[in-house]
C-alpha cells in the first residue's frame, strides 16, 4: 500500500499538475498486487492479476556486450516462485487507451532475502477484463550495475 501511495504522489508530481485518474490508479494497483503476490510466494494471487498464458520477458546484459533474453509463461513463473523476493517500483508512468489497454513503466529494485540482486525498468502491459485490469505480459531489464543510476529517479 505504501508503494501505491508513493506511486500516486510521483504521478502527481511528474510533469504538469494532473491528478492521476481512477484508471491509472487501478493499473498501478494491479502491478502492486503482482509484486505483493510474488513477495507472499502466492501463485494463486499472481494468477488472479494475470491473464492465462501471459509471457514475461527478461533482458540482461552479458559480459562483452550483447544481451541475454529469457521468456517464460506465467504458469511456469508461478511454479518457480521462490520465497524471499521483494520488488519495489518507483515513479511509475501509465499510458492508457481508454479502458481497453494500459502500460505501466517504472524503474524497480529486486531484493532476495533483503539483498539487492539487480535493478532495471519494468514494462507491464495490461488489458481490462470484466472490469478489472489484468497483466497481459511484462518485459524488464535486469541490470546488476544499474541501481545507483536508477535510484536517482526516486
Amino acid at each position: 500500500m505504501r508503494l501505491i501511495l508513493a506511486a500516486l504522489a510521483a504521478l502527481a508530481l511528474a510533469g504538469p499538475a494532473v491528478a492521476a485518474t481512477p484508471e491509472e490508479i487501478a493499473a498501478i494497483a494491479t502491478v502492486q498486487r503482482f509484486f505483493d503476490a510474488m513477495e507472499a510466494h502466492d501463485g494463486a494471487a499472481v494468477a488472479a492479476v494475470t491473464l492465462p498464458a501471459s509471457v514475461y520477458t527478461s533482458i540482461r546484459p552479458v559480459p562483452g556486450g550483447g544481451t541475454k533474453i529469457n521468456r517464460i509463461l506465467v504458469e511456469d513463473f508461478i511454479k518457480n516462485l521462490k520465497p524471499g523476493l521483494h520488488e519495489a517500483m518507483w515513479s511509475p508512468k501509465v499510458v492508457l487507451r481508454g479502458t481497453l489497454m494500459a502500460t505501466v513503466t517504472a524503474p524497480y529494485e529486486l531484493k532476495v532475502d533483503g539483498k539487492t540482486v539487480h535493478c532495471g525498468i519494468d514494462v507491464f502491459d495490461l488489458a481490462k477484463v470484466d472490469g478489472q485490469w489484468k497483466i497481459a505480459g511484462a518485459i524488464w531489464t535486469a541490470e546488476a550495475d544499474a541501481c545507483p543510476e536508477l535510484r536517482v529517479a526516486r
